[in-house]
C-alpha cells in the first residue's frame, strides 16, 4: 500500500477519532463535575479518561497493526505504534501516562474555550458527528485490507 494511502487512513480511521476521543472526554468531564476547574477533580478526570483512552486503543488493536505491516516508512510506523497496546510494560504507562496528559490537557481547552452551554448542549453531538464521518471514510478507503478476510468481497 503506497504511503499516502496509509496516510489517509491514519488519519480518518485512528487519529481524527482519537482527538475527538479527547474532546469527548474533555466535554463530558466539564459536563458532569460540579466545579471542575478545583486541580484533584481535573487530575482524577484525567486519570478516568486515560484509563478509556487505553480501552479504546484495544479496541482498534486489529486496524493499527495490518497498517503497522503495510509501511516501511519509520515515521509512520512509530505514529502507528503509539496505538498499539501490544508492547513493553514500560512502553504500556508511558503510553498511559501520555493519555493522561492529553485528557488534563483535554478538559482545561474544553473549560477554558467552550461556554457551559456550549459544554452542555451541542458539543458532544458535533463531536460525534466529526467521529463518525471520519471513521465511515477510513473504514471506506481501506475497508478491504483491514477486514479479518481480506479475500471476501
Amino acid at each position: 500500500m503506497k504511503k499516502s494511502h496509509i496516510l489517509l487512513v491514519f488519519t480518518f480511521l485512528l487519529l481524527i477519532p482519537y482527538l475527538c476521543s479527547l474532546a469527548i472526554i474533555g466535554i463530558g468531564y466539564n459536563a458532569l463535575v460540579l466545579h471542575s476547574a478545583e486541580l484533584m477533580r481535573t487530575l482524577i478526570g484525567a486519570f478516568v479518561g486515560s484509563l478509556i483512552m487505553f480501552a479504546i486503543k484495544a479496541t482498534i488493536q486489529r486496524p493499527v497493526d495490518l497498517l503497522a505491516m503495510q509501511t516501511q516508512d519509520g515515521l509512520l510506523k512509530q505514529l502507528l505504534r503509539f496505538f498499539s497496546i501490544r508492547r513493553r510494560y514500560w512502553l504500556l504507562f508511558a503510553n498511559v501516562i501520555l493519555d493522561f496528559i492529553l485528557c488534563l490537557l483535554a478538559t482545561i481547552v474544553v473549560r477554558d474555550f467552550l461556554t457551559l452551554d456550549a459544554i452542555v448542549g451541542t458539543a458532544t453531538g458535533i463531536v460525534l458527528l466529526i467521529m463518525f464521518i471520519s471513521t465511515c471514510l477510513g473504514a471506506y478507503v481501506e475497508y478491504d485490507n483491514l477486514s479479518i478476510d481480506p479475500k471476501q468481497h
